[in-house]
């Protein structure tokens, strides 16, 4: 009798002992659910933080062998106040510049834990395209056109980088600057925009545009055309990555970096000699020649979403009614063009780049109009 008291009593305890252990699994993904902050990128309203940090120190870190500096990140998050530390350091090629760039873009690392509540959770690390020049009005109206030229390639493919605009103020943790509150967005992770849409990050290089998907390099090219950019390449990767389903499958080609653009209008701007064309805003396509009827899929798609691209521009309350004018009048342009039959042959099909095989013995080789670092 006393053991099977016992046997009782030790059984009850484990129920209750589990029953707890449960209890607390579920308090904490109650929790977990109920803190759980907006995934960054899902969103299209502004979020305005703050950065704290030897500012002077960063921006001028521009070196080959610039390092991470230590800052503090902090933003409103309903009535309580989200802070966590962050690494920051100075990236990119031609606007790392101090001639060109001020205020470089920057790289900026998140501590998992501290982030793990933020808007910022699961990303290690995010690039930040940032104002260039601290006295210009012109340079952020510049980046607030490079962020809608994201989003405007958001609507025609999900296969596409994801942006989310900020006002940040920078406070100098030295004081030996004074605050600077300015226009800044932040890039979708590249192997988190692959993972996105069921694919894997690839580094291919010397791709031929013809090796990768036909339809979507197109699409990609025409959209260049619309934006007035010659500052890209397949081959070289330049201001392209690369995605596939399998590490086999052929290649999708992702555009990024845009400053380069007309719609941009950067004074830094010029189009590459060998491209015969007098300035960024001259169109050239630079695709390889389709079919009228391939290229005609490809310009349905961009008269239905013509709606949805100006309202982009429209209804950005960031942007001047100046500028809006402007792009709203290129891109009037582009649809006159797409809409003539005429205008069709001679700037896509006419001025587009062509692949010639020449046979030597009993191997073929491919010989490309332009240069091989100009291949798109």
């Amino acid at each position: 009798m006393i053991k099977l008291i016992r046997h009782s009593t030790f059984f009850i305890l484990f129920l209750f002992v589990i029953g707890n252990v449960k209890l607390l699994a579920s308090n904490q993904e109650a929790i977990d659910s109920v803190y759980q902050a907006p995934e960054l990128f899902e969103s299209d309203s502004l979020i305005e933080l703050s950065i704290t940090t030897d500012l002077k120190a960063l921006v001028k870190d521009v070196g080959d062998k610039n390092k991470y500096h230590k800052g503090r990140l902090s933003y409103l998050l309903g009535d309580s106040i989200v802070s966590m530390i962050v690494d920051l350091k100075t990236r990119g090629n031609f606007r790392k510049d101090r001639s060109i760039c001020a205020f470089p873009p920057m790289s900026i690392k998140f501590n998992k834990a501290e982030s793990s509540y933020s808007h910022f959770h699961d990303n290690d690390k995010l690039k930040m395209v940032t104002h260039c020049q601290n006295r210009n009005s012109r340079f952020e109206q510049m980046l607030i056109q490079e962020y809608l030229i994201y989003k405007a390639y958001n609507i025609f493919t999900p296969e596409s980088f994801r942006v989310r605009l900020a006002k940040i103020t920078y406070k100098d943790s030295k004081n030996k600057m004074k605050p600077l509150t300015k226009f800044a967005f932040f890039l979708e992770d590249f192997k988190k925009m692959a993972k996105r849409n069921g694919k894997i990050a690839r580094y291919d290089k010397k791709v031929h545009q013809d090796r990768t998907i036909i339809s979507k390099v197109t699409k990609l090219a025409i959209f260049q055309y619309l934006i007035g950019n010659t500052d890209w390449g397949v081959p070289t990767l330049h201001n392209i990555k690369l995605i596939s389903k399998t590490p086999t499958s052929r290649l999708i080609t992702i555009p990024y970096d845009f400053d380069w653009t007309s719609l941009v209008n950067a004074p830094y701007a010029i189009p590459n000699a060998k491209l015969n064309i007098e300035s960024i805003h001259e169109r050239l396509y630079r695709g390889y020649q389709r079919t009228a009827k391939e290229l005609e899929y490809i310009f349905r798609e961009f008269r239905m979403k013509k709606e949805r691209l100006y309202a982009i521009y429209t209804n950005c309350p960031y942007l001047n009614d100046k500028e809006k004018e402007r792009v709203l009048n290129y891109f009037d342009e582009f649809y006159e063009t797409i809409d003539n039959p005429k205008s069709i042959k001679s700037e896509f099909i006419d001025r587009a780049r062509i692949i010639k095989q020449k046979k030597i013995g009993k191997y073929i080789f491919d010989t490309i109009k332009n240069s091989i670092y100009f291949c798109g």
